[in-house]
Formats: structure tokens, sequence, C-alpha cells
């Protein structure tokens, strides 16, 4: 039978804890130099969005925050040479066989027409 343990936790002893399971997991939040080294080291940031510096100076001179436009998640190519070089490019050059490009165009034509009856 195990005893139990007659070690009793402190405060600070659960918050080191804590800090630990949560470092190992990614979810804090750097609090010395060596968390901000380690986690820079760790951390791949080149695909990460840029911050608008502008609206965050703004909000810090109570401008009320701007409301994102509302876009068509159906954008329309300006030459459709260019829309099937596109997808080529977004597949890595890869060829769409033609089932696949049948049940694409099916979707997309689906998708146009929806759009339309929204309108």
């Amino acid at each position: 039978m195990n005893k139990p343990n007659s070690k009793k936790a402190t405060l600070a002893g659960t918050k080191r804890a804590l800090h630990d399971m949560m470092q190992q997991d990614g979810l804090t939040f750097p609090t010395t130099p060596d968390d901000v080294e380690r986690i820079e080291a760790e951390t791949d940031d080149s695909r990460l969005p840029t911050p608008d510096v502008n609206a965050f100076r703004q909000f810090l001179h109570g401008a009320p925050a701007a409301q994102p436009t509302a876009a068509s998640k159906i954008l329309p190519f300006a030459n459709a040479a260019l829309a099937d070089d596109l997808a080529l490019a977004a597949r890595n050059g890869g060829e769409i066989d033609p089932e696949i490009r049948k049940r694409m165009d099916e979707h997309r034509a689906a998708a146009e027409a929806k759009a339309k009856k929204k309108k």
C-alpha cells in the first residue's frame, strides 16, 4: 500500500510546478531573459502576421476599432489563364486529372450560384 505524501505543498512550490508544467506545454509567458531567449530560439516567426501598428496607435488614442470589411469567398480572376497557372502553382505544379477538374468546376458553379441567390 502506498503511503500518502507527507510533504506539504507550499504556494510557491505549487506555482513553480504549475509554471513548469505550462512551460512544457508552451503555455507560459516569459518571465526571465532566459525564458525570452529560449522562446525566440524555439519559435519560427516567419509565418506570423505582422501586427497593424497604426491600428494599435489609434486604439491607444481612443479611436473606435475598425470593423473588418466583408469580402466574398469567391474571388474571380482577371484572366482565366492566370487562374489555371495560379492553381498549378498552389499545387507545386501538379496536374489535375479530368475527374477532379470536373468536380472542382461543379463545386465552383454551385458556390457561385449560392452567392448569387444571397444577393
